[in-house]
Formats: structure tokens, C-alpha cells, sequence
């Protein structure tokens, strides 16, 4: 056999495999119930409507219910609940997004007085002895020990000390940052992560939990596209790299993180949403009443009352035809004709008909 032909056919076997093994799950209610159900993405039910309280599935492979008298669980797929060693537990709730399920294999749950993690066997994989702490992101999650308790090291001894903050990796080692005089760490993203310090000044941390940017910032944004922004004491805001140097000088008052996937950010210039490039270069889009940040290369815009998607070269590749849009993710995109949702892809496309009352992202299991 032709060698390009070869790779050629063993290409679309992988990309063949890869669609098989992926599934696509929908959390969907119908116009005539209350009740939430979820579907695929040829817009047949999976698991029918019969959840009042309900959360999107993640990928581990299950989603979030809650039953009177019973509390929180998790199913998968198939509705069948997960056995976990604990049963009298709640999870957090995040303002905005609702309760938060599995990420990176854990959950933070909390048991009795402490906060833990369960992972998606239903074991308690992070002891529930924390009195603070977040979902896992990009892999890796914060804890925390208020200071008037005693700080508990991994191998389970007091260590006295004033740090009581831990970074956690999605294999459940736990590691005290021992930098004095940090109060808060925030989220990691490209493996740096916003902290902030007694004097209530912000810089970044690395996952091993050493400083990687001295905290001298009122306020600072996270890593994308290699930069993050950073506000400095006169309150003018401009982009950091890795190493604390400025790649885009501070001249700015409103901002927002860069798109890692378009390498444009959100902000505001003399009073007006404009897109910045990472080299600085500044661009307007003044066919959309309005901008908005870009998920998965594509941003919502809204012309003459409708709502459509537009690219990174601020071109509508979605007319504006809808009356409510989500944004993008994993390729597909909730959207609404009067008062019914459906599902399209990136082309525009009908995936699933707008039939429903309401729909929620798609999400991809692995």
C-alpha cells in the first residue's frame, strides 16, 4: 500500500474512533414539564424528564441531582447513581453557575464541619479537614486552614505554622505554600495563578508554590495566550508576561483576560468595547450593537434585534437570526427561535430543531 494512503486511512480510523468514543449529552426540558431530562445530539432523550433539580453532566461522566429528603448524588449516564462512602454530604454552590460537580476526577465536598474531595470512584480522596477551598481547574484546586487552627502537613502532623493554604493536584497530593504573608491564591491558569497578600496586593504563584511574580498589583487577571493584565497603583491596567515584564504598556481603565484560541481580549477604550491583539494592536467591530469575549473562536453579536456569532476577523459567519444564543462549546451552541431552543454547529447548521423550552450547553464526556 501506498505509504500516503496508509497514513491517510489510519488518520480516519483515529478520527473515527475518537468521534465513537466520545458522547455528546444535552440537559433539555420539553414545553409541556418542569421536569429536566437530558438528550444527545441527535436530540433524542437519554435520560428522560424527571429531575426538577438537576446540573449539566461533566466529563467524568456524571451530573448533579438533588432529591428532597435525600440531598445531593451523582449519576451517569445510564441514571444510575454513584455509590459513595458518604452519604450526608453537600457541595458547593457558586453564585451564577450552581452547584459544582466532578472536575479533573474530584468534587469538593463537604462533610459535617470540613471541606473535601471526593473523586469519582465515591471515595474520599482529600481529607474533609479544610475550611476553604475551590473546584479543581486545569489541575490543580486551593485549599485552606483558618489560622487559628493547626496546620496539618501531608504526612498528618501539626506543623504550627502561620501558612494554611494548600495547592492540590488531580492525583490528591496537597501542598502547603510556604510563602509568608499570603491570604488568597485564585485559579491556575498556564500553570500561574493570582494571589494576594496581607498588604491587599496581587501577584502570581507557580503550582509549585513559589511566587513567580512579586505581589506590587492592586489587581490582576489571569495567564491566556501567554499575558495577563495587571493594574498598577495609579489604577492604569496593562499585560504581564510569565516573567513580570510589561508587553503591553498600562494604558487602560476596564479590561478583560485574552481569548487563547482568537489571542483577543475585551476592553474598553475612550468609553467603547473594543478587541486588543497581543502585540498591542487595537480593532473595532461596529456592524454588532454590541461585542463580546470569544468561546471557541466565535463571539455573539446582536444586529437590527437579532442575535448571531461572528469570527476573530470580525466577519458574521452566523447571520443574526436568533432571539437568545449561549455561547459556544464543543463545537455547538444552544440557541432560540421565539421561544423554543435548538442546537447548531459552527456552520450555522440545524443539529437539533428548536423544539425544547430550554437547553443547556453540550457537553462532551470522554
Amino acid at each position: 500500500m501506498n505509504k500516503n494512503i496508509y497514513l491517510t486511512v489510519v488518520l480516519l480510523i483515529i478520527i473515527s474512533f475518537n468521534a465513537y468514543s466520545q458522547t455528546f449529552i444535552i440537559q433539555a426540558r420539553t414545553m409541556d414539564s418542569k421536569d429536566w431530562g437530558f438528550i444527545n445530539l441527535k436530540g433524542d432523550y437519554i435520560l428522560n424528564p424527571q429531575y426538577r433539580k438537576c446540573y449539566s453532566f461533566s466529563e467524568d461522566g456524571y451530573a448533579v441531582i438533588y432529591e428532597r429528603k435525600i440531598g445531593y448524588s451523582f449519576i451517569n449516564t445510564k441514571g444510575e447513581k454513584l455509590q459513595t462512602e458518604i452519604t450526608n454530604f453537600r457541595l458547593k454552590e457558586v453564585f451564577g453557575f450552581g452547584t459544582q460537580g466532578f472536575k479533573n476526577g474530584f468534587v469538593p465536598v463537604l462533610v459535617k464541619t470540613g471541606w473535601g474531595y471526593m473523586n469519582t470512584q465515591g471515595k474520599i480522596a482529600v481529607p474533609a479537614k479544610y475550611n476553604k477551598v475551590s473546584s479543581f481547574k486545569n489541575g490543580f484546586a486551593i485549599a485552606q486552614i483558618k489560622n487559628d487552627m493547626d496546620v496539618i502537613d501531608n504526612n498528618g502532623y501539626a506543623s504550627g505554622q502561620m501558612n494554611n493554604i494548600y495547592i492540590i493536584d488531580n492525583k490528591g497530593n496537597q501542598k502547603l505554600v510556604e510563602v509568608p504573608g499570603i491570604k488568597e491564591i485564585k485559579w491556575f491558569s498556564e500553570d500561574l495563578a493570582p494571589f494576594k497578600n496581607d498588604d491587599g496586593l496581587y501577584g502570581f504563584i507557580d503550582t509549585n508554590g513559589n511566587v513567580a511574580i512579586e505581589a506590587r498589583f492592586l489587581s490582576v487577571g489571569y495567564f491566556n495566550a501567554g499575558l495577563a493584565w495587571a493594574k498598577t497603583n495609579v489604577e492604569t491596567i496593562g499585560y504581564l508576561n510569565p516573567d513580570g515584564e510589561w508587553v503591553i504598556q498600562p494604558q487602560f481603565f476596564t479590561v478583560n483576560d485574552f481569548d487563547p484560541e482568537t489571542k483577543l481580549a475585551k476592553i474598553k477604550q475612550n468609553d467603547q468595547w473594543v478587541y486588543l491583539r497581543t502585540n498591542g494592536e487595537i480593532i473595532r467591530f461596529d456592524d454588532s450593537d454590541y461585542i463580546s469575549e470569544f468561546h471557541e473562536g466565535l463571539a455573539k453579536g446582536k444586529k437590527n434585534e437579532k442575535l448571531g456569532f461572528y469570527n476573530s476577523k470580525l466577519e458574521w459567519v452566523i447571520e443574526p437570526q436568533f432571539d437568545g444564543v449561549r455561547n459556544f462549546k464543543n463545537g455547538y451552541a444552544a440557541v432560540k427561535i421565539d421561544d423554543k431552543w435548538g442546537i447548531i454547529d459552527k456552520a450555522g447548521n440545524w443539529v437539533i430543531q428548536p423544539v425544547f423550552a430550554a437547553l443547556k450547553d453540550v457537553e462532551k464526556i470522554k
